[in-house]
């Protein structure tokens, strides 16, 4: 829907526009937000536009539609300040697809003309009336058009009559028939990339205001809004399935309690007599919680089984915490609000919480099962506002998921600095694939028997010169369950067959990130590249690593098929690490198995080491699989390894990692004669 409004919208309006999905993602800028923020009207493409837009820093925090218009500051690209009077417009019609309009008219300069402070009345009264239902007339008729149902025939977008004197100009008037489109299509769901009728333009469809100054989710609920006589739907304060408070009503509440505790804290610390107005006790927790895995429940018994597992939660809920105040944010996630204690309070209460919900039955009578849950707590006083509290709490319950579910975790500072590393981490890679900034290193692969070279593992390196500076292991965790690792292992894939075909001698063999096992596309990707260079597939190597194929062992044996039957060896990298690592083995079509460096770095002095080492040796030549051992880094180990039945080994003993540039003997910063390009490949 986006895609088709956006053609129809005009670009060229001089009040920057900007369109917001209420999962906080930019779906549609016009080119005067984009000529505001970058200086140009003339991106790249749409997605960069968008791209611009939410990176800029706008200060978007706090409006929502039931809030007032806002003059608020704001910095620009170049560093100039900028007066910017903004204000937010429900876009929905109070259907589901929940689209928001945020309107920016710069103040700054002679942008506070009153030309411009006209436009945007009229826009607002214009808005208002198709909220109400109608199609604004000509400013000077006095007269308003129903609006035609929603799939019936009308006049074309742009293709009213105006009045040369009083009526709208013709930039505004195709602009505000985009927005009657809007509201009329309101009713139907945008298509997703996987559906027909998404195009090009849906598989690209919005950009994530991702900086925390423009998180919008809390503004997916709808308010009334009186700006210029006009009264937008307004959103309801409790949710109708769970009966509890909507994520818009808790945000207001948490404010107001956030901004009490402040005051009072603030008056007991300046207060004469210390005794009659001693410190305030703490102001309470917010939970957030999850339910674990209901997806499967929607999966297999459908969503009506779904509903019926929040019901019952709902229920427990109150019967648990009936002097709490209860939120349902969407979807599966729920937010208490404690009236009162600190952190350790508040996380004795999510345990108390998860104890009991495990072993409680939920929705009686309509669905027998029962739901465990993870909760994430952040006590009030560490809050600056509501959207820190959630994006705080979000982070507890993230370690909650990741300790194995059915648990609390307590919000700390060490989740928030990891949490900011992983965002910081995560842009430098990017900036670095974009910039040529990443390198690569290859570790040799020696025949233990022959100590012959017999290929090259390569070891992605980030070169930026920025501060501090990172190994494999402080940005490839980061990268590896996101695209960014997708788009790292293309790019791996591409470079590796660029430096076989300038001349790399033996095969190469290429980590992979878990992400890249879950994309359709990836194998295709790889043998394409392949076939684009003319280059033999028995040359590439491919490495999964073991906790990978066990978190997901349907798509690892899936891309190991497809890539060995191409002739591509495919290896199960750090084996001896995690639980369950054998069946893996058994069940991938392997060409090697690589025994990770823990396990052969004391094989030459710990039995159970060596017996280890020996046990994959005998299960590797049953299956027809080579063993490689990793971490050789002492001369002791090389003919203890070779005796056991290992017959290639990696570390530094063996050989030391290099630069691929001097491999191929190019020069520095080159590291292969560039036949292909990454392009479009990502």
């Amino acid at each position: 829907m986006i895609a088709g409004v956006a053609g129809l919208a005009a670009a060229a309006s001089s009040v920057g526009m900007l369109i917001v999905t209420a999962d906080g993602r930019v779906a549609w800028v016009n080119d005067a937000l984009v000529d505001l923020v970058t200086g140009t009207r003339n991106p790249d493409s749409p997605f960069e536009a968008r791209l611009a837009v939410a990176e800029a820093g706008l200060p978007l925090t706090g409006l929502h539609p039931a809030a007032p218009p806002a003059v608020l500051d704001w910095a620009g690209a170049d560093g100039e300040p900028h007066r910017l009077r903004i204000s937010c417009r429900d876009m929905s019609a109070g259907q589901p697809s929940e689209l928001l309009l945020f309107e920016i008219v710069d103040l700054t300069g002679e942008a506070a003309d009153a030309a411009r402070a006209a436009e945007a009345a009229a826009t607002e009264a214009a808005l208002a009336a198709l909220a109400a239902g109608q199609r604004p007339a000509p400013a000077d008729s006095g007269l308003a058009e129903d609006l035609p149902p929603a799939g019936s025939s009308g006049p074309a977008a742009g293709g009213r009559d105006t009045d040369a004197a009083g009526g709208l100009d013709p930039e505004d008037a195709a602009w505000l028939d985009a927005a009657a489109a809007i509201v009329l299509a309101a009713g139907t769901e945008a298509p997703s990339p996987a559906q027909p009728g998404g195009g090009p333009e849906a598989a690209d469809a919005g950009y994530a205001l991702d900086h925390p100054d423009n998180a919008l989710d809390h503004v997916a609920d709808d308010g009334v809004d009186h700006a210029a006589g006009g009264t937008l739907p307004a959103a309801p304060a409790v949710d109708p399935l769970t009966g509890f408070a909507t994520r818009y009503a808790m945000a207001e509440e948490l404010d107001g309690r956030i901004a009490a505790a402040a005051t009072a804290a603030a008056a007991a610390g300046t207060a004469v007599e210390a005794e009659t107005s001693g410190p305030a006790g703490p102001p309470g927790c917010l939970l957030l919680l999850d339910v674990d895995h209901l997806a499967d429940v929607n999966d297999l018994q459908g969503h009506t089984a779904g509903d019926a597992v929040l019901r019952g939660l709902a229920h427990s809920l109150r019967a648990e915490l009936p002097e709490a105040m209860l939120g349902r944010l969407g979807g599966d996630e729920f937010a208490i609000l404690l009236p009162t204690g600190g952190g350790g309070e508040g996380l004795a209460v999510a345990e108390r919480l998860c104890a009991a919900l495990a072993t409680r039955p939920v929705a009686p009578g309509e669905l027998p099962a029962r739901a465990t849950v993870s909760i994430g707590v952040v006590p009030l006083d560490l809050a600056a506002g509501s959207e820190a509290a959630f994006a705080w709490a979000d982070l507890a319950l993230r370690e909650a998921k990741r300790a194995g579910r059915n648990r609390a975790r307590l919000f700390t500072r060490e989740q928030y600095d990891e949490a900011a590393l992983r965002v910081t981490v995560t842009s430098r890679v990017a900036a670095a694939l974009d910039s040529g900034q990443m390198s690569l290193d290859v570790l040799p692969l020696v025949d233990l028997a022959s100590r012959e070279v017999v290929g090259f593992e390569l070891l992605s390196r980030l070169r930026d010169g920025v501060w501090p500076e990172l190994g494999p292991r402080g940005f490839l965790a980061a990268a590896e369950h996101t695209d960014l690792g997708l788009h790292l292992d293309r790019w791996v894939v591409l470079r590796a067959v660029n430096a076989l075909v300038s001349g790399a001698p033996g095969r190469l063999y290429v980590n992979l990130a878990a992400r890249s096992l879950h994309d359709p596309a990836f194998g295709d990707f790889v043998l394409s590249t392949l076939r684009d260079g003319r280059v033999d597939p028995s040359r590439l190597g491919l490495e999964i690593s073991e906790s990978a194929a066990v978190a997901s062992p349907d798509a690892a044996r899936r891309l190991a098929e497809q890539l060995g039957a191409a002739g591509c060896p495919v290896l199960l990298d750090d084996f001896g690490m995690q639980t369950g690592a054998v069946v893996a083995l058994r069940n991938l079509p392997l060409w090697a198995v690589k025994i990770d460096a823990n396990v052969v770095r004391n094989a030459d002095a710990n039995p159970r080491d060596r017996s280890l080492v020996e046990a994959v040796v005998q299960i590797a030549r049953t299956a027809g699989m080579l063993v490689i051992a990793e971490g050789v880094d002492r001369a002791s180990l090389p003919q203890v390894l070779l005796d056991l039945g290992v017959g290639l080994a990696q570390g530094y003993h063996v050989g030391r990692p290099r630069r691929l540039t001097e491999l191929l003997g190019g020069p520095d910063g080159d590291d292969v004669t560039t036949v292909m390009s990454l392009g479009n490949r990502r």
